[in-house]
């Protein structure tokens, strides 16, 4: 199995569990491999700096963890940023947090971004929301990203691979009508009973990614549901692991 969205790093409004717990976690369910960037870019004011620090922290795991960079378009010197990331620390996707980080996916500042993510044959992937609004603290609700965007967004970089994060029950619906052939959809925020088997039906298994969104939810949650939704083991294979392996090349 591949966990395609996994973090480490600090959140500002309660302790979340750090690399030794992901390690575990992965050794307990069976993960080969995670796919991780940093939680603390999404509120430092400039990425880089989570991107350096996990950076550090994973060092001694590449055999296990692989790094995707946060970045932001409307922050100076994510050129510079990106290109260390790619030759000093060999990341293999690009995360966006168009919400936390204050751009719309609309914004002209992102084709340069998405034409070197394009070069590099990078997915890039959007997170929509990391936890659910009613949860968070009431002095900064920050709100999802619309799932419309997300698709608009996919449908202007048809050559790049875009993959929607934590979209919740009925959302992926709603990026377009069809959804653009290249945008992917990660299975975090799957919440109900028979939702794993709407999706699939609905989309098919090469379009879908196992992910846990730790530390914020919970490893063994999103383990489970893949394990006991009635699906074919073939397309359950394809979904925890075989997409993510040919995304990350």
């Amino acid at each position: 199995m591949i966990d395609f969205n996994a973090r480490l790093g600090h959140w500002p409004y309660r302790p979340v569990r750090g690399l030794d717990a992901l390690l575990n976690a992965m050794d307990a369910f069976g993960i080969e491999r995670a796919l991780v960037s940093s939680l603390s870019a999404v509120h430092y004011l400039n990425p880089q700096d989570g991107n350096d620090e996990l950076a550090r922290w994973i060092a001694p795991h590449r055999d296990r963890l692989v790094q995707a960079a946060v970045l932001r378009p409307n922050f100076t010197g994510w050129r510079d940023d990106l290109e260390k990331c790619v030759s000093e620390y060999e990341i293999r996707a690009v995360v966006l947090y168009p919400n936390y980080h204050r751009f719309d996916l609309s914004d002209a500042r992102l084709a340069p971004l998405m034409a070197r993510a394009a070069s590099r044959g990078f997915p890039v992937c959007v997170q929509a929301g990391l936890e659910d609004p009613r949860r968070q603290f009431y002095r900064k609700t920050v709100w999802d990203v619309p799932a419309d965007d997300i698709g608009t967004f996919a449908s202007r970089y048809p050559d790049i691979r875009v993959v929607a994060m934590g979209l919740k029950v009925g959302q992926p619906d709603q990026t377009g009508d069809p959804p653009p052939e290249n945008l992917l959809f990660e299975l975090s925020n799957c919440e109900r009973m028979g939702e794993v088997e709407a999706i699939l039906g609905q989309f098919g298994a090469e379009r879908l990614l196992f992910g846990t969104n730790f530390p914020l939810f919970s490893p063994r949650a999103n383990v489970d549901k893949l394990a006991r939704a009635d699906i074919p083991d073939e397309d359950r294979r394809v979904i925890t692991s075989e997409n993510a392996a040919r995304l990350l090349g």
